[in-house]
């Protein structure tokens, strides 16, 4: 029986997805979750270091991507004959991660936007390592949906992909995982229970009050390119919910994007970058601060001695002051 190990992001339904799916797909599973390609890379290459994965028969990274220099450790070792990496992020592909044998990195298709969740069910399937199920089938194309922002322009279907993001935020990783492998192993087809329908609509309510509260307080900046956006605090659970807001306001402080600076989001807070101008390319000025993503988000994060500076600032001058700053590895 082979000793399966998955590697993934912890931050959203995308990452916590392909638990769910591994957890389905095999039996000897073991799971390790990342703050994001930074925090991968530097406890892979421990990992590494410390024949910790020797044990394994296979590992899988799904939705995020190793960097240097653990990929070229896996590269130039028997690891790459048992490591597969399925990930969707532009900044992967921009910093060349594609060109290795293990290496599955598809931002977009001719099927559309892919996400990690759904590269990963489709190495499954394809390789008769999980059944096809239609509550499966539907679970993997919320994910998909949700993650891509593609659930924006699909109407009632979409709007049911995007509650998988509100569950997520209410139930918390593990108990994501436990409830969505209950309910897709336990069904023929994905529904939403009348419980989950009616923590949905609180968590809508909650979501129209607080979001308010951080624009009222938002600081209006613009970047290199001359793109006016705005800057805010907020906690890590509402940085998606931000655009859908602003435009359902009517955008009255005409910014092409938002920067929600979450503090709670791992050990010294992230930056998160979500478009509002579809012109706009989250991930080139993400990258141009230490960070990465999509085009419509991105991320970057936030270190100590940045942290420890923005906590001493009044709240204006922290904002500018983050906004403009870039992640460096302390």
């Amino acid at each position: 029986m082979s000793k399966v190990l998955l590697c993934s992001h912890k931050s959203d339904a995308d990452g916590i997805g392909s638990v769910i799916l591994g957890k389905m797909a095999f039996n000897d599973f073991d799971y390790k979750l990342f703050e994001d390609p930074n925090d991968l890379e530097i406890k892979f290459r421990r990992m590494i270091n410390s024949r910790e994965l020797d044990k394994y028969d296979q590992i899988y990274i799904t939705d995020l991507s190793l960097m240097e220099p653990s990929i070229s450790m896996v590269n130039n070792s028997l690891l790459k004959n048992k490591l597969l990496v399925f990930d969707h992020h532009q900044r992967a592909i921009d910093l060349g991660l594609t060109k290795y044998p293990f290496t599955t990195i598809i931002e977009e298709d001719e099927t559309g936007k892919r996400c990690g969740t759904e590269l990963f069910y489709r190495y499954l399937i394809d390789n008769k390592l999980i059944p096809y199920k239609k509550s499966i089938e539907t679970f993997v194309e919320y994910t998909r949906e949700e993650d891509t922002w593609d659930w924006k322009n699909n109407g009632e279907k979409g709007r049911k992909a995007h509650m998988l993001s509100i569950l997520f935020n209410y139930y918390g990783r593990e108990e994501y995982v436990n409830v969505m492998y209950d309910k897709i192993l336990n069904n023929d087809n994905f529904y939403y229970t009348e419980e989950e329908y009616n923590i949905i609509n609180k968590k809508i309510d909650e979501y129209n009050r607080v979001l308010k509260e951080y624009t009222d307080e938002m600081v209006c900046l613009v970047d290199s390119f001359g793109d006016r956006y705005g800057v805010l605090f907020s906690d890590y659970q509402y940085r998606n919910e931000f655009p859908e807001y602003i435009i359902n306001a009517g955008n009255p402080w005409n910014i092409k994007y938002v920067v929600i600076v979450a503090l709670d989001k791992g050990e010294y807070g992230q930056k998160s970058y979500r478009r509002i101008d579809d012109n706009v390319d989250c991930n080139r000025i993400a990258m141009l601060h230490g960070g990465g993503g999509h085009v419509g988000s991105a991320a970057v994060s936030i270190n100590e001695s940045q942290n420890k500076k923005i906590k001493k600032m009044e709240k204006k001058k922290a904002l500018e002051f983050i906004a403009n700053s870039s992640y460096e590895v302390e």
